[in-house]
C-alpha cells in the first residue's frame, strides 16, 4: 500500500474512533492536551523571572543571560502589567545558578533574577500571576496609598522618598527584606502613585543606599514632567548609571548629587567638567547640578521651543505631545540644514523614508492672485520622487523607498543643502501632533517653507528603469536652479532603547513656494464668504511668464452642463484642475462621492494608485 492510501486510510479510521467516542471527550481534547503540557512544562522546567532587562528588548536580555551565564532561558514572555521577563530553565541547578548572577550590568542596568514560585517572587511582591496573589495583598496596597499621601505635599508638588527604607510601616510589610522585594517595591510604589493621579514636579530620594536606577526606572514614565530631583547621600559611583533615564525626563531643571561617591571630594576640574556634559546630554533642559547654574536658561528655551503664537497653524493632543514634537521639529530641522549625518542617530535598520514631488499646486509669489511665480525647478528631486499618481510600476514605487541608515543618508544627501527660518518665521510654518497608539508613538505634521541654499553633495541617478515616460530625465551637466520652495513633512516617531527617539517612517512631498494663508490668520479676509460663492479653484502656473485664464464651468461640454446644477459643474471644474482626471473619470468620481467635494478629495487619494494612466490627462 502505498504511503498516500495508507494516509488516508489513518485519517479515516481516526474519524471512525472519534465519532465512537462520546462528544464531551471530543470537546476537551484541547484543555487536557493543554493540562498535559503545562503539567510538563512544570514537571521539566524551572521558571525564573527577571526586572531590569528594558534598556534593550527582552530577546537580547535573554542573548546576554546565554552568552554571559551559560544559561538557556526558554519560552520567554514578558508580562505587560508588570513588565517581568518570564522564562524557564531545565533544572533546579540552573535556576540557583542563574540567580547568583542577580546584580549583573546589562544595558546600563542591572539585571534582577529570582525563582518564579518562590516566596521572594516579583509577581508575588507584586501582587500579581493569577493564584500567586498574597492574602495581604489588599493591605499591602492600602499600606503604600496611605504612605504615599503622607509623604506628598500637594502645596509644592512635592514626593518626599527620602530614607524610605527607615520607615516602620514599610519595614513591618517586609518591603525592605531584599533587593528584589525593594525593587518591587518602588515599582509599586510608582503604579499606586499613577492611579493616585498625583501632580508632581519635584521627588525627593536622598538616603535610599541607590547605586544605580535599576529600582526606581518606572518613576520616569510614572512623572514625565519632573523638573526638580534629588538623589543625595546615595551610593551612584558612575555615570554610566544615568543612561537609564536618558531622554526620558526631558524636563528636568534642577538635579542634587551631594554625598555620592560620583562628586564626592571631587576636585579634578576635567572630571567635573565632563560629569556636567554628560549629565546634559541625558537630561537635555537640566540647568542646576548641586546649586549651581552649569548653563543660560533662556538661551537654552530658545533652542529647544519655537515661538510659535496661539493660533490655528498648531495642533497638538495635549501638553506632553506639545513638547515632545516641539522639541523633536526644532531640533531635527537645524539638524537637517547644517548636517545631516547626525540625524542617522534617529532611523534604525526598519526605518523608511520617501520623497515626492507635488507640482500641481499654484505658483503663486504671495496672497495676490495675479501674482506668479515663473516656474519652479525640480530637477534634483524627480529622479527619486515617489508620487504615486506619476509612477504606476510596482518595481518603481518600491525602489524609491530608503529603508534602514545607509539608504536612507544617500537619499538625504542627493536632495539640495537647506535652510528652514523656523526660529526667525514661524508663522511661515504649521504643525499637528498627537499619538500613534498603533507604535506607542507619535505623528508630526509639519508643512512649511524652505529655501535651498547649495546643490545637493551626492548625484541623483539620472534615470530609473520603468520611471514615467521620459518626463523626469534631466540633462548630465545641468545643475537644477536653486529655489524658495513649499514642503510637507510627516514623521511617525517612536520610543526606542534607553529612552531615545526613533523615527519609524519619515515622508517628505516637496512642491512649489506658496503663501501661508492656509493657515496665517493674519493674512485671511475677515469678512465671510456670500453663500452662493463659486468654490474656488487652484490657478494653474504661468507659461512663458503670462498666467493662463482658469476654467470655469461655462467651459465644460454642453452635454456635460446639461445634467449637471450649478454647484456641480463648479465642483467638477475644481476636480478636474486638482487631480489631473480626465473628464470621464472626474465625473465618476463625483457621482460615486455623491457630489461631496470632501469626499472626492478623500476617494481619490485613497484610489490614486490604483487609477490606470489613460485615467489622467496628459
Amino acid at each position: 500500500m502505498s504511503y498516500r492510501g495508507r494516509g488516508r486510510g489513518g485519517f479515516h479510521n481516526q474519524n471512525n474512533y472519534r465519532n465512537n467516542n462520546n462528544n464531551n471527550n471530543q470537546n476537551n481534547n484541547n484543555n487536557y492536551n493543554q493540562q498535559n503540557v503545562d503539567q510538563f512544562v512544570n514537571q521539566n522546567s524551572i521558571p525564573v523571572e527577571i526586572l531590569g532587562w528594558n534598556g534593550a528588548s527582552s530577546e537580547e536580555c535573554i542573548n546576554f543571560i546565554s552568552r554571559k551565564c551559560k544559561i538557556v532561558v526558554s519560552n520567554f514572555s514578558v508580562d505587560p502589567s508588570t513588565g517581568i521577563l518570564k522564562g524557564y530553565v531545565k533544572t533546579q541547578q540552573q535556576a540557583n545558578d542563574l540567580l547568583n548572577w542577580s546584580g549583573v550590568k546589562f544595558a546600563g542596568q542591572s539585571l534582577r533574577i529570582t525563582k518564579a514560585n518562590s516566596p521572594d517572587s516579583f509577581t508575588n511582591k507584586m501582587g500579581g500571576g493569577g493564584s500567586q496573589i498574597p492574602p495581604n495583598s489588599n493591605n499591602t496596597i492600602e499600606t503604600i496609598t496611605n504612605f504615599l499621601k503622607t509623604r506628598y505635599q500637594p502645596e509644592i508638588k512635592l514626593l518626599n522618598l527620602a530614607s524610605v527604607k527607615s520607615d516602620h510601616n514599610l519595614n513591618s510589610q517586609g518591603f525592605f527584606g531584599s533587593i528584589s522585594t525593594t525593587s518591587k517595591f518602588f515599582m509599586a510604589l510608582m503604579k499606586i502613585a499613577k492611579d493616585l493621579k498625583l501632580d508632581v514636579l519635584s521627588v525627593d530620594l536622598s538616603g535610599n543606599e541607590l547605586s544605580d536606577l535599576a529600582t526606581i526606572s518606572p518613576l520616569a514614565a510614572t512623572f514625565p514632567l519632573l523638573q526638580n530631583l534629588s538623589l543625595q547621600n546615595n551610593n551612584f559611583n558612575r555615570l554610566k548609571a544615568f543612561e537609564t533615564w536618558r531622554h526620558k525626563l526631558n524636563f528636568l531643571r534642577e538635579l542634587l548629587l551631594g554625598g555620592n561617591p560620583l562628586v564626592a571630594n571631587q576636585t579634578n576640574p576635567i572630571e567635573i567638567n565632563n560629569i556636567k556634559v554628560e549629565l546634559m546630554k541625558s537630561f537635555p533642559r537640566l540647568i542646576v547640578l548641586d546649586g549651581e547654574v552649569i548653563r543660560n536658561e533662556e538661551l537654552l528655551n530658545n533652542t529647544l521651543s519655537f515661538p510659535f503664537p496661539a493660533s490655528v497653524s498648531m495642533f497638538f493632543q495635549d501638553e506632553e505631545i506639545r513638547n515632545m514634537s516641539t522639541n523633536f521639529i526644532s531640533n531635527y530641522l537645524k539638524l537637517w540644514d547644517a548636517n545631516r549625518a547626525d540625524l542617522m542617530i534617529l532611523y534604525q535598520n526598519e526605518s523608511q523614508f520617501s520623497m515626492q514631488v507635488d507640482s500641481s499646486h499654484p505658483y503663486l509669489i504671495d496672497s495676490n492672485p495675479s501674482h506668479y511665480s515663473s516656474g519652479t525647478d525640480f530637477g534634483n528631486y524627480l529622479s527619486n520622487s515617489r508620487n504615486l499618481t506619476r509612477v504606476s510600476s510596482v518595481k518603481a514605487r518600491l525602489g524609491r523607498v530608503a529603508i534602514g541608515q545607509e539608504q536612507i543618508f544617500k537619499s538625504f544627501s542627493q536632495l539640495p543643502k537647506t535652510r528652514h527660518d523656523l526660529m526667525t518665521h514661524p508663522e511661515l510654518f504649521s504643525v499637528e501632533s498627537y499619538r500613534f497608539p498603533q507604535l506607542n508613538g507619535i505623528m508630526i505634521v509639519i508643512h512649511g517653507s524652505f529655501e535651498e541654499t547649495a546643490q545637493p553633495e551626492a548625484e541623483a541617478p539620472q534615470s530609473v528603469p520603468n520611471g514615467p515616460r521620459g518626463r523626469f530625465n534631466n540633462s548630465k551637466n545641468k545643475k537644477a536652479a536653486l529655489s524658495k520652495k513649499s514642503f510637507d513633512r510627516t514623521f511617525v516617531v517612536i520610543p526606542g532603547p534607553n529612552g531615545s527617539m526613533i523615527v519609524a517612517s519619515d515622508l517628505l512631498s516637496v512642491r512649489p513656494f506658496a503663501v501661508t494663508d492656509a493657515w496665517n490668520v493674519a493674512h485671511k479676509d475677515a469678512s465671510p464668504a456670500p453663500a452662493n460663492a463659486a468654490i474656488p479653484g487652484p490657478v494653474p502656473p504661468a507659461v512663458g511668464g503670462v498666467p493662463q485664464r482658469v476654467p470655469t464651468p461655462a467651459d465644460l461640454p454642453a452635454e456635460v452642463k446639461v445634467n449637471l446644477s450649478p454647484l456641480q459643474q463648479e465642483i467638477l471644474v475644481k476636480i478636474l484642475l486638482e487631480t489631473k482626471l480626465n473628464m470621464q473619470y472626474s465625473i465618476m468620481l463625483c457621482e460615486q462621492s455623491n457630489w461631496d467635494y470632501q469626499q472626492c478629495t478623500i476617494n481619490f487619494k485613497n484610489s490614486a494608485a490604483t487609477l490606470p494612466r489613460e485615467a489622467f490627462t496628459a
